[in-house]
């Protein structure tokens, strides 16, 4: 992997990527070992449990191994076999920097795109379909998953150029300059995602003159919010799961049901998650989740300064790049993103864990129904053959949530003055 004409990777690097797949093949192991040893003991507590559960748990872990390892061997791939600098010979020819990117940025992640293809099939088609959780028909996944790779890798493609004009121009600061244009990109998002992204994958009908809808927007009035719109998306396209948000920021605020909640719940419960979404709101959490992802933004950038000028240092040429600012070092710069990710994975699930235990704190003042809460919530992890609870490495390292356990001892536990 690491053989290459002319230049050749720095000892020390291999070293640190040997040492670095080492682990994660070890934390890999690690995990599987501590999932296992959970679910025999699940086994026990909950002698009930049907074994699909188990068996979907098993091939849900299978298949989040092999996708953390290509999160880290397809963009170290692109380096090490120059395939990266490749295509950015092969595309660049005295174009204009937004021209290479766009060209470079259209066969990058069409490739990453149909590498990753076959497992995103097994995983979120055939699955769902072999454990009984979808109703979404190939053509409809297709659709879905075109639109997808279009909306996402589409704007990549058309603003890749950016952070290396950055790079280019400011090459000790560019890092923070990056950051405080992504800061109110995300704000944007958050503003236009339920009106333009969101609609473009399923239908939003409103339901504010339905009985649901009125009981809904009784209990907006009690949390004081007086403009919220409640819609229903047609989720049952797509999957047999259930599930309900809360999105968007002043005017654009929206509480957004999936029909197949609507359809599988009682109305008290329905009602109960809806207070769940109502309490992100009043909680602050969206403001709150824009504030941590700024700061978040600022600190990941400035790593990612750090390592991926050390480890193009430590390259020496090896993967055909000599300067941050080439369009090839887009595999650098994920592979550096990606490992940051993994590893910033338990803060970032922690204080999603606490603003989801303050949004079912909200749920039970604002609801007062304790039973509607735990019934909810006991047919949402049925529903998707979710477990009791995961070993305490993949809570710690993956779960945004409380677990069912943690949850519905809150709700009955909790004292309401």
């Amino acid at each position: 992997m690491f053989q290459n004409r002319g230049d050749t990777v720095d000892r020390k690097l291999r070293i640190v990527i040997i040492l670095f797949f080492i682990f994660l093949f070890g934390f890999i192991s690690f995990v599987l070992v501590s999932e296992h040893l959970n679910m025999e003991k699940l086994k026990g507590d909950y002698p009930d449990l049907s074994e699909d559960v188990y068996r979907y748990r098993k091939d849900i872990l299978r298949i989040w191994a092999i996708k953390l390892l290509l999160q880290f061997i397809l963009p170290l791939f692109f380096l090490t076999s120059r395939l990266s600098y490749r295509i950015r010979y092969f595309v660049e020819n005295d174009r204009s920097l937004f021209s290479t990117g766009l060209f470079y940025g259209l066969i990058f992640f069409t490739l990453m795109f149909l590498i990753k293809l076959p497992l995103n099939y097994y995983s979120s088609f055939h699955l769902s379909h072999k454990y009984g959780l979808s109703n979404q028909t190939l053509l409809r996944w297709f659709e879905v998953t075109v639109k997808s790779f279009f909306i996402n890798d589409l704007i990549l493609s058309l603003f890749i150029f950016i952070p290396f004009y950055f790079i280019y121009r400011s090459p000790k600061i560019w890092w923070l300059q990056l950051s405080f244009l992504i800061i109110p990109v995300i704000i944007f998002m958050v503003f236009i995602s339920p009106f333009i992204i969101d609609p473009i994958f399923n239908k939003y009908t409103s339901i504010e003159d339905e009985r649901l809808g009125q009981q809904i927007t009784e209990l907006l009035h009690k949390a004081n919010i007086h403009d919220a719109k409640i819609y229903k998306v047609d989720k049952s396209k797509d999957t047999k799961t259930m599930n309900a948000y809360m999105t968007g920021i002043l005017h654009s605020k929206r509480i957004v049901l999936w029909d197949t909640t609507i359809d599988n719940l009682e109305e008290s419960e329905v009602l109960s998650i809806t207070a769940h979404e109502i309490g992100h709101y009043v909680e602050g959490h969206i403001w709150k989740s824009i504030v941590f992802s700024s700061i978040g933004t600022i600190l990941m950038m400035f790593l990612i300064f750090i390592t991926s000028s050390w480890i193009l240092d430590l390259s020496d040429g090896g993967f055909g790049i000599r300067k941050l600012y080439d369009i090839a070092a887009v595999p650098l710069l994920i592979l550096v993103l990606n490992f940051y990710t993994f590893l910033g994975s338990p803060v970032t699930n922690y204080v999603s864990r606490r603003m989801e235990i303050e949004a079912d704190t909200y749920e039970i003042v604002l609801a007062e129904d304790r039973e509607a809460a735990v019934s909810a919530m006991e047919k949402l992890y049925k529903q998707s053959l979710g477990i009791p609870r995961p070993s305490k490495i993949f809570r710690l390292w993956y779960h945004t949530h409380p677990t069912l356990e943690e949850r519905i001892d809150f709700y009955r536990n909790y004292p309401i003055n």
